[in-house]
């Protein structure tokens, strides 16, 4: 298929190390499938973890918010630091771009 040839790859994750434990959030596109994953220890909860398949046009139209956004022109001087509250990387490849912030 279309999608399993296309570089496209998303990846958000933003977590931190707390009084709760490994607490994070994190959404990740790659040929075709969308995970997501939820730990969040608070009053006792679990790891959630979803997964699906995009349409086609539900990845061109997230392709274009991307390409959009011109997220691949920044470099990552302004993407917060890694801290004690916690940390957040983005990684994204879309055409003949890829960056990684952290």
């Amino acid at each position: 298929s279309m999608a399993s040839n296309d570089p496209f790859y998303l990846r958000y994750y933003t977590g931190h190390q707390g009084r709760h434990g490994h607490e994070f959030l994190e959404f990740e596109y790659s040929k075709g499938r969308l995970r997501y994953a939820n730990n969040s220890n608070y009053r006792n909860d679990s790891l959630i973890r979803k997964e699906l398949y995009l349409s086609p046009l539900a990845v061109e139209e997230l392709k274009r918010i991307v390409l959009e956004s011109e997220i691949t022109k920044e470099d990552d001087n302004s993407w917060p630091k890694k801290n004690i509250v916690g940390k957040q990387e983005l990684e994204v490849r879309v055409g003949g771009d890829h960056i990684s912030f952290e």
